[in-house]
């Protein structure tokens, strides 16, 4: 199996909690989790993360101005992070690699008597075999610091795009130890709303934008969806006040379908409209069961 061009990136996900305290200053607190990996050497790994921090936020422009939409921002923070490193060693078939020093893998190490005898192998990139380190000797906080830029939506919601480094102070995410502390570096969006917020431009930006969906009329027939009980009504046909098309025989099929709009029949039409001939009309009895009451009592 070939190696694709990313191959080494790997998806998280997250929430968080931001509390803006001045026009510039917010703190957040940060909960991720996904997966870190790398195929660059034969050292491979592939470490399952779940972290939690809390990052002071800087905007270098007034977040609480409705003047700016697009407003750049860097964090600074600390965290924990916990994580389970794994190793791909073994092929589909349970052998394992054996690095040659012309780049090739085989199920025979090179400098075994049987070599010439080897096999080729390929990677299959599935992360089998859980590693273990020392990792609890050397703690397992980070520091996360990032640089991004903010997009506010009229003090409803905003949108974030960032790049994020992140400095850790253990060795063995990467179950390779070299003396030097590992890092990592993503890049992430995120979208927020806002709960709550004090004052008037909040709250009057909230309701417009709750008004377009109070007010949205799919099928722009005059009645609102919330009221419409006919929805996807066609262009340019007349409706009632529930927004439905009007029947003006009764029979069942709006007028702009009706191929026979003035039926004499109610109950005997087709999907089209058009009475039904086989039935004997003049023969058709209607009965009705009547109720008499045994006693009345007075109240």
């Amino acid at each position: 199996m070939n190696p694709s061009l990313f191959i080494n990136n790997r998806s998280s996900f997250g929430c968080f909690y931001e509390k803006n305290f001045f026009s510039n200053f917010s703190s957040s607190l940060n909960i991720n989790w996904g997966k870190l990996s790398s195929n660059n050497s034969r050292q491979n790994f592939q470490s399952t993360i779940l972290s939690a921090s809390i990052e002071n936020i800087f905007y270098l422009k007034k977040i609480r101005s409705n003047q700016n939409k697009i407003i750049p921002f860097i964090t600074l923070g600390l965290g924990k992070i916990v994580f389970r490193s794994y190793s791909d060693i073994l092929d589909q078939n349970g052998k394992y690699y054996n690095y040659w020093d012309d780049g090739s893998i085989r199920d025979i190490s090179q400098g075994d008597t049987m070599s010439s005898s080897s096999n080729r192998l390929s990677r299959d990139y599935e992360f089998e075999t859980e590693v273990s380190n020392d990792s609890v000797n050397y703690g397992d906080l980070y520091i996360p610091a990032s640089i991004g830029l903010i997009w506010k939506f009229k003090n409803v919601f905003n949108a974030k795009i960032f790049l994020k480094y992140n400095q850790l102070f253990t060795d063995w995410i990467d179950n390779i130890s070299d003396g030097v502390n590992d890092q990592f570096v993503s890049i992430g969006v995120s979208i927020s709303l806002y709960f709550s917020r004090d004052g008037k431009n909040y709250r009057n930006d909230k309701k417009k934008f709750i008004n377009i969906f109070e007010t949205l009329d799919s099928d722009l027939d005059g009645v609102i969806d919330h009221d419409d009980k006919c929805q996807k009504t066609p262009k340019n046909v007349f409706i009632l006040p529930t927004g439905c098309p009007v029947d003006s025989d009764f029979d069942g099929i709006p007028d702009f379908k009706d191929l026979e709009p003035n039926s004499k029949s109610i109950i005997f039409v087709d999907d089209s409209g058009r009475t039904i001939n086989g039935y004997p009309f003049n023969k058709v009895e209607l009965k009705f069961d009547t109720i008499i009451p045994l006693q009345v009592e007075e109240f």
